[in-house]
Parts: C-alpha cells; sequence; structure tokens
C-alpha cells in the first residue's frame, strides 16, 4: 500500500496512538457518580476504619499505601480493580507490614463496598482542570 493510502486509511492516527503509548483502562474510565463518592467518603473515615491505616485525606501511613497518588502496588487502580481488593483485601503487601484484611476488617455490604471503591478511585483521579 502506498504511503498516502495508508494514511488516508487511518494509519497516521495509528501511528500517533502507538508514537503516543497505550491508553490503559483506567484512563478511560468515567468518574463514579457524585453521591457514591461522598457515600463512599463515609465509609472510608466511619465503618470502613480505612484512615487507621491510609490515614484521614488517603495519603497513607507506615502501616498502608498512599492512595492519592497514581502508584498502585497491589491492583492496577481501575475502579473493577480497588473494588476487588476491599472484598478479598491484601493478604501479603509489597511495600507495607500490614496486610488488609477483607474490607478493612468492617462488615461492608456490597453497595458500601463499591462506594468506598469510588471515594478511594477519586483519590488518584483528580478532575481535570
Amino acid at each position: 500500500m502506498r504511503l498516502s493510502k495508508w494514511l488516508a486509511a487511518g494509519g497516521f492516527a495509528l501511528l500517533a496512538g502507538a508514537l503516543a503509548g497505550p491508553v490503559t483502562a483506567r484512563q478511560q474510565e468515567p468518574p463514579p457518580d457524585p453521591k457514591l463518592v461522598a457515600d463512599g467518603k463515609k465509609v472510608f473515615t466511619g465503618k470502613g476504619m480505612c484512615i487507621s491505616c491510609h490515614g484521614a485525606d488517603g495519603k497513607g501511613t507506615p502501616l498502608a499505601p498512599n492512595l492519592t497518588d497514581a502508584e498502585w502496588l497491589n491492583v492496577d487502580g481501575t475502579m473493577a480493580s480497588i473494588i476487588g481488593l476491599v472484598k478479598t483485601g491484601v493478604t501479603k503487601p509489597k511495600k507495607h507490614p500490614a496486610p488488609m484484611p477483607a474490607m478493612g476488617g468492617a462488615s461492608l455490604k456490597d453497595d458500601e463496598v463499591r462506594a468506598v471503591a469510588a471515594y478511594v478511585w477519586t483519590l488518584s483521579h483528580p478532575p481535570a482542570k
């Protein structure tokens, strides 16, 4: 195929995408519903006891990682992976001494797990300016 036909057929977009790097599922995710996030913050700071290890601001402590940066140690940072992590916990943390029990040791309902995961997701995905 001639270069001009290849470019016209979308080759340029393909090339530009390849040069820019892969687009991850995390980058494509839409932000969660604001009400779900607000409910999740209540779980994070209350019943879920998340602040005990991750801190009130989610920036981490010596026991557990920072949830506000782009580094995810045990999952890829997608909503689905965060939900799974909250449900199952982290038995062998990669960088911190304390394992995370399932649901942080709390007894959470499925909607509370989704809500706290939505809140945690927003900590590392600040709104676009």
